[in-house]
C-alpha cells in the first residue's frame, strides 16, 4: 500500500473515513526530523498491526523561545523518504493556522507535575505539549499512541491526561534509542558540531557509573554526577534531579522497591539536551 500524505484536516478525515471496519490506528506524533528513536516507535505500532498514522508538526505552543522555535532542525523530504521505507499508512503534515486557528485560547493545564523538571524551566512547554496532543487524539482517534522515554516526563505527563479525562486511548511508551556512544537520539542533535558532539557523548557515559556508587542518600548521587559531569566539560546544568519513575516525587533516600531515575537538562554548545537514566 502507498503511504498517503496529508496537509490538510479534511484530506486526513477522509482517508480516515475510508479505513476498514474494526480497523485499529496506531499513532506516532513526531515534530519531524525523524531519526531511529522515532523509527522504533514506527515499528512497534506496526508490529501490533495497526494502520500507522505519523504526524509531523513542530508545535508552537510549546515553545517558549522564539527563538529556539525558529531554529528547530527540519528536513521533511528525507522525512517522507524514510517514513515511506518503514511503510508507514499515513503521514499528516498540518500547518499551524489549521492546529490553531484565529482567536484559538483553549489550552490544557497539569497542575501537579508540569512544573517541575523541564516544566519548571520552559514556562507553559506541558501545557503546549498536552493541547495538541489532545488535539491529535480527538482528530485521528487511535486505538494506541506511542511517545519514546527520552521524553520521560512527557510521557508520564500523557499517560496522567489520559487517566484523568477518561481518554479511550493505549500509550505505549518506547525505551531511550541510543546511538553507539549512548548519547540519546533526538532531532536537536543536528544542531550539535565538533567538539559539542563530543562532549555531549558524555552524558551517558558518567550515568553509567553511577551503577558502581553505593551511596544511600539522593544528594549524594545529585552531587557526585554534578561534578562528573562539570569535569567533563557538561557545566551548563540546566538541572540534575533523581526522582521516583513511578510518581516523579523527589525522595530523600534511596529504599529497595523505588523504582529511581536520574533527569538532566543541560546546554551543550548553546543546544539545549534533556535525557535519563534508571538507576535500578
Amino acid at each position: 500500500m502507498q503511504t498517503i500524505i496529508a496537509r490538510s484536516l479534511p484530506s486526513l478525515k477522509k482517508n480516515l473515513n475510508n479505513l476498514k471496519k474494526n480497523q485499529k490506528v496506531g499513532l506516532v506524533p513526531t515534530m519531524g526530523c525523524i531519526h531511529d528513536g522515532h523509527l522504533a516507535l514506527v515499528k512497534k505500532c506496526k508490529k501490533s498491526k495497526y494502520f500507522t498514522i505519523v504526524t509531523i508538526f513542530v508545535n508552537p505552543a510549546q515553545f517558549n523561545n522564539q527563538k529556539d522555535l525558529e531554529k528547530y532542525p527540519s528536513q521533511e523530504k528525507k522525512d517522507l523518504e524514510m517514513l515511506k521505507q518503514y511503510n508507514v499508512d499515513l503521514i499528516f503534515i498540518p500547518k499551524a493556522r489549521q492546529m490553531y486557528p484565529a482567536g484559538y485560547s483553549t489550552y490544557i493545564k497539569e497542575i501537579t507535575f508540569s512544573d517541575v523538571l523541564c516544566g519548571k524551566h520552559r514556562k507553559n512547554h506541558f501545557s503546549g505539549v498536552l493541547t495538541i496532543v489532545l488535539k491529535l487524539f480527538l482528530i485521528v482517534q487511535p486505538y494506541a499512541a506511542f511517545f519514546g522515554e527520552k521524553d520521560f516526563q512527557q510521557l508520564f505527563l500523557i499517560k496522567k491526561m489520559v487517566k484523568d479525562l477518561n481518554i479511550g486511548v493505549k500509550i505505549i511508551g518506547i525505551p531511550t534509542v541510543r546511538d553507539s556512544y549512548g548519547l540519546a537520539l533526538s532531532s536537536r542533535n543536528k544542531l550539535l558540531k565538533g567538539r559539542d558532539l563530543e562532549i555531549a557523548k558524555k552524558i551517558y557515559l558518567n550515568f553509567k557509573k553511577i551503577r558502581y556508587l553505593n551511596y544511600k542518600h539522593i544528594k549524594d548521587i545529585e552531587l557526585y554526577l554534578k561534578k562528573e559531569l562539570k569535569n567533563s566539560g557538561l557545566n551548563n546544568l540546566e538541572y540534575l534531579e533523581v526522582r521516583d519513575s513511578n510518581s516523579l516525587n523527589k525522595p530523600k533516600h534511596i529504599r529497595n522497591g523505588k523504582k529511581l531515575r536520574v533527569f538532566i537538562a543541560v546546554y551543550v554548545g548553546g543546544v539545549r539536551l534533556i535525557d535519563n537514566y534508571k538507576l535500578n
